[in-house]
């Protein structure tokens, strides 16, 4: 059985990059070591390796360290011919995983040419899991293909059974979309694949799709940018299995060359459907999508493939069953949607003949108050969708250096937007209706209330965990602020994995708009990540090696004189999880500041972290929460959906920010505001049995329930608080002062946690209370 069917054709034409530069066209075979020539490409050790043919080319992280701390021998470079260009990098990471995103103990990596000629080369690379398992992976270039043969052996050569383990393959691409497993609409870990899920995920933009296909998967886990397919297998002593994938790369914005190559890999039957798009006016649309819609088990419509036509033909090969199709183009609107049967070995005809141009939307937001310009996000809440992503956005922000103005062009139809400025936290998002005519222009106003202003307090806040586009992130620098201030944070804030290539960029763009910015850095081991803050940009070395062990990152972030916080403690590549499983190198280091309550990940994680935090709080070890979204698409997730709240007293300066969030005077909250009496981290001595823990808790959407939590109290994985020393129901009021009699019998510690109306909860560093 062949193994990996890679067809890579990614373009990218941009006629002032370098990666526009003409070439003679690349004959045969050729394997290249030394720094990479793809443009934009990491792989630049002496000892990496580049393998071409005419078609495309691929770089090997021998000596160049991978992302996300993943062993050497990783592709992580990948460009293709195309008229006469290179493209430039258009992958971040394909990779054979033995066990998921766990941290995977590899003591050693081995990379050998096999053979190099014109017409073949194969590539081998020899690396062990747990020091039980043998892994060997091959990969074959072969001349006039557009096909790179992958196949895996996982040989048991201990005497340790190794049970459920998610052996697969990692794809990981740079910029665009992501789609599949078909069916699949919510992100995480664990995830079981169903059949009727199929067995193949894409990466895609415009211009490329980049598919992995993996015949038997039975488990897959994703998130922004990466798609991750597994088989559940358990491996006895002496166990050897043999793991092959199908990864293709397309140079155009399709599934059908995916879909097609697919049901050839399994030898499943097929039928055709193709036809013609026109406009109202009889005109061939010059790239229409078409788009094709299939029942899930349980009967929802979803999006199963699409396919790119041209001069306003197209055709798609697909499974026998019921469609619903319509069309698409960039700047039009949906057609009406038709019914297709696609019957086994049969062709249909199916042609649309009603699309019609865009409108334009042109909005000016302002402060009801004030009327100065606000900075908004706006985002189609009802109205026509486009499922294929680049065709159509379905949120907006309003200009950098244009404030409170918008324009954007959608679909004709009635819309309902909403448009926000800290929506949850300060203000409340308003709804605005509007129905957008073919070719028309619309001239929209909408004022927003700003309900609490945090720095009129000495309150600032900051998103401490967000990508911009490097490697899985794919928000360009001047969206992620964008992003930033329509979310009302106060301080713009980067921490991209293992890089801070944008960050002097983002630093500039917060500067022009005289906002404070502090430049981060996600040091990402397989093991656990750590955000670092703040990284200076003065030109001095910063790098952080993620192949390094605990103490030693924890050390390099001391000499940068930063701050260091444990993301996501609890999810599999968690620093926590990887103590408890014993897989953190070096163990544990008790030199770090905070513990993040991640906006990205399971409630559950971010419960079990919150636990951790009062345990040590109870051990009178102070480390301190803080709140990051973990957001890497701003058009999907919104900035800052749980951020960290500082104190600075007096005038603000990120110095004092630092120093606040190191001494514990903040909080991490999801909306809830909270304005205590005693600053969080600060400790109280008392001079009788009594401790009236008083605060302010403030909620545009109303307040719910307050908790005073101390030692002893918990939380389980459902949310539920247990043994709180004290409760209040707080009746929906959008503003409550809290005054909690408390009577502590030895030194202790007390906590908030508050939560408003729509579940949202802040969750407060201590105050320490000794009493007499």
């Amino acid at each position: 059985m062949k193994n990996l069917l890679l067809f890579f054709c990614s373009l990218i034409l941009l006629a002032t990059s370098v990666s526009g530069q003409a070439f003679a066209s690349p004959q045969g075979v050729e394997v290249k070591t030394g720094p990479t020539d793809i443009v934009n490409g990491i792989a630049l050790h002496e000892e990496d390796l580049t393998v071409s043919n005419e078609f495309y080319k691929i770089s090997f992280a021998i000596g160049t360290t991978p992302p996300w701390g993943v062993p050497h021998g990783s592709i992580v470079d990948s460009a293709i011919f195309v008229d006469g260009q290179w493209t430039d990098n258009r992958t971040a990471l394909i990779d054979f995983l033995p066990h998921s995103w766990s941290a995977w103990p590899s003591t050693y990596q081995e990379v050998n040419v096999l053979e190099s000629t014109a017409d073949t080369a194969v590539i081998e690379v020899r690396r062990d899991y747990d020091q039980g398992i043998d892994l060997v992976t091959t990969y074959t270039v072969e001349s006039g293909s557009r096909t790179l043969q992958v196949s895996t052996s996982m040989t048991n050569n201990s005497d340790k059974t190794y049970e459920d383990l998610l052996a697969g393959y990692s794809l990981c691409t740079l910029s665009g979309y992501m789609f599949g497993p078909w069916g699949t609409t919510e992100r995480g870990y664990g995830q079981k694949a169903e059949e009727w899920f199929g067995d193949y995920v894409l990466g895609y933009d415009e211009n490329f799709t980049l598919a992995l296909h993996y015949p038997g998967v039975t488990d897959f886990a994703w998130g922004t940018g990466w798609r991750d397919l597994y088989q559940n297998q358990t491996l006895k002593p002496g166990d050897h299995v043999v793991l092959d994938a199908w990864i293709q790369f397309e140079d155009m914005g399709s599934t059908a060359q995916v879909v097609e190559s697919n049901l050839a890999i399994k030898g499943e039957p097929y039928g055709r459907v193709s036809g013609t798009v026109k406009s109202v006016d009889g005109n061939l649309i010059d790239s229409p999508v078409v788009i094709f819609e299939r029942p899930t088990p349980e009967g929802k419509d979803l999006l199963y493939a699409w396919t790119v036509g041209r001069k306003g033909a197209y055709e798609i090969n697909l499974p026998p069953g019921e469609y619903q199709v319509h069309a698409v183009a960039k700047g039009y609107s949906l057609t009406s949607k038709q019914k297709a049967q696609v019957r086994l070995d049969q062709g249909m005809e199916l042609n649309f003949n009603d699309i019609e141009k865009g409108g334009n939307v042109n909005l000016k937001v302002t402060e009801k108050d004030s009327q100065e310009p606000v900075d908004a996000r706006i985002e189609v809440t009802q109205g026509p969708e486009i499922l294929v992503e680049y065709v159509g956005a379905r949120t907006f922000f309003t200009e950098l250096d244009n404030p409170g103005k918008a324009n954007f062009v959608v679909a004709p139809g009635d819309y309902e937007l909403t448009v926000s400025h800290g929506q949850g936290f300060i203000s409340k998002g308003e709804t605005l209706k509007v129905s957008v005519e073919p070719s028309g222009t619309h001239d929209l106003s909408q004022e927003l209330e700003i309900i609490l202003d945090l720095p009129a307090s000495g309150w600032y806040s900051s998103d401490l965990h967000h990508h911009s586009d490097i490697l899985d992130g794919v928000t360009p620098p001047e969206y992620m602020v964008r992003s930033q201030l329509a979310s009302g944070l106060d301080i713009i804030f980067v921490s991209d994995h293992d890089s801070i290539a944008n960050n002097l960029k983002i630093k500039k763009l917060a500067q022009s708009r005289d906002v404070p910015s502090i430049s981060g850095i996600e040091v990402s081991p397989n093991w656990g990540h750590i955000n670092v803050l703040p990284i200076p940009l003065g030109g001095q070395d910063v790098f952080i090696d993620p192949s390094a062990k605990v103490s030693e990152i924890f050390a390099k972030a001391r000499e940068l004189d930063a701050l260091i916080m444990i993301a996501h403690p609890y999810i599999t590549y968690g620093y926590f999880h990887s103590l408890d499983q014993g897989m953190a190198p070096g163990g544990w280091d008790p030199d770090f500041d905070l513990i993040e309550i991640n906006g990205a990940i399971a409630d559950r994680d971010n419960y079990k972290a919150l636990q951790r935090t009062w345990d040590f709080w109870t051990n009178n070890e102070r480390y301190y929460l803080a709140g990051g979204s973990d957001v890497h698409d701003v058009w999907l997730y919104p900035s800052g959906n749980i951020r960290t709240i500082a104190r600075v007293n007096g005038q603000f300066s990120l110095e004092k920010f630092y120093e606040s969030l190191k001494k514990g005077r903040s909080y991490a909250s999801y909306g809830p505001i909270i304005y205590p009496e005693y600053d969080f981290g600060s400790t109280v001595q008392l001079s009788s049995d009594t401790f009236d823990f008083r605060f302010e808790a403030l909620s545009v959407n109303g307040l719910k329930k307050a908790f005073v939590v101390s030692s002893g109290s918990s939380i389980n994985e459902d949310g539920e608080i247990e043994g709180a020393v004290y409760k209040q129901d707080l009746d929906g009021a959008g503003q409550k002062i809290v005054s909690a009699a408390l009577t502590p019998e030895n030194d202790t510690w007390y906590a908030l946690v508050v939560e408003d109306k729509q579940g949202n909860l802040a969750m407060t560093n201590p105050v320490w209370v000794r009493t007499p």
